[in-house]
């Protein structure tokens, strides 16, 4: 199925600024104010729990088909495995490169600017391990969230292969990795997995599977949950370091929902086609910020703008520039370059029968 959610993309471009805006009122509370780093704007962090809802639904989504025999299972799975390396690989280790050369021309630039090869080498190939910073984080900070997103891609990858129902199978292997986490927490990689964040991906697949097998609500009622869902998200004062599943998740899992069902009046709206552009962007915005704004906080220190609020508006655009930037020149180019060198493959064989499309 190749239907194409405008409003989701839209999400993706929001979770992102989400993040961007925390990361801001961090920067000012270093640089600026000098309160440290632990002083910033909590709630944005739940961009990555509707970043990880979102992956689920798409991979759900795009794919749908069933697949013609265990040999048709095998390659499905690996291409749909290798189109997600593609994707995320290039541009991360550009900027996890680029994070390197700017720690050691510039260190100035970066609260956390210490280099050891070992963590490098793990940051590249998505292994969790503990910083020199005392953190269980890759060299390019934002990078730990790629780190859950390898696995989701594995994992999915293998019920494809299997041919196993794909909600229960993730489900089973989520729930025996956090089971174990918690058990073995001297394994750096099994308990940064023992994180309930990893079930967001769960509630992503299944509103995926509501949409191809159930009717979808009214736009007036995704509008409903929307609003809800931002609302138990960002209107409770929760605290940045609860549990990620609830009520993290579970406002993600609402706002993503409603933003299926809204998706007659979004497709139709004057700015849905700028916005999407923005969010086929997000994954550059995304990567490209963390440079971005510590730079820009920076100068409008130097030149003496110390105004919150302004730093935060200037800085996101500027933030959307940069990612715009970087999604056109890099982004795409490099896509493009890798899908060309490692797909020339047959293509799949289906079968006849189909999933209902959604209405």
């Amino acid at each position: 199925m190749n239907q194409h959610f405008t409003g989701v993309q839209i999400l993706r471009f929001a979770a992102a600024m989400l993040v961007v805006v925390m990361h801001i009122t961090q920067a000012i509370s270093i640089h600026i104010t000098g309160q440290g780093p632990d002083h910033y704007w909590g709630a944005g962090t739940a961009g990555v729990d509707i970043f990880f809802v979102i992956s689920g639904f798409v991979m759900m989504i795009t794919t749908a088909a069933p697949l013609d025999g265990p040999a048709a299972r095998r390659h499905a799975g690996w291409m749909f495995f290798k189109r997600r390396l593609l994707r995320i690989v290039p541009l991360y280790w550009f900027y996890t490169l680029l994070k390197v050369a700017l720690l050691l021309a510039v260190p100035v630039l970066a609260v956390k600017s210490t280099i050891q090869p070992g963590h490098l080498a793990a940051s590249l190939l998505f292994i969790p391990m503990t910083s020199p910073w005392g953190l269980v984080q890759p060299v390019l900070p934002v990078g730990w969230t790629l780190n859950f997103e390898m696995l989701f891609y594995a994992v999915f990858a293998a019920a494809i292969v299997l041919g196993a129902p794909r909600i229960r199978f993730c489900l089973l292997v989520f729930a025996s990795l956090f089971l174990v986490g918690l058990y073995l927490p001297a394994v750096v990689p099994l308990a940064f997995y023992s994180d309930s964040i990893i079930f967001e991906f769960i509630l992503g697949v299944s509103i995926a599977y509501s949409v191809l097998h159930l009717r979808t609500g009214a736009p007036a009622v995704g509008a409903v949950l929307v609003l809800a869902g931002a609302a138990f998200t960002f209107g409770l004062a929760w605290d940045s370091g609860s549990a990620r599943l609830a009520p993290w998740g579970i406002g993600a899992a609402v706002i993503v929902l409603g933003t299926v069902w809204l998706e007659p009046l979004i497709r139709s709206a004057r700015l849905a086609s700028p916005l999407a552009f923005l969010g086929d962007a997000s994954y550059s915005i995304y990567l490209s910020h963390t440079f971005v704004v510590p730079a820009c906080v920076l100068l409008f220190r130097r030149v003496g703008l110390t105004d919150p609020i302004a730093i935060v508006l200037l800085v996101s655009g500027m933030v959307m520039l940069a990612g715009s930037l970087s999604h056109v020149w890099l982004e795409k180019p490099m896509t493009s370059f890798f899908k060309r060198v490692f797909f020339r493959t047959a293509p799949l064989r289906y079968r006849n029968a189909r999933p209902a499309a959604p209405k």
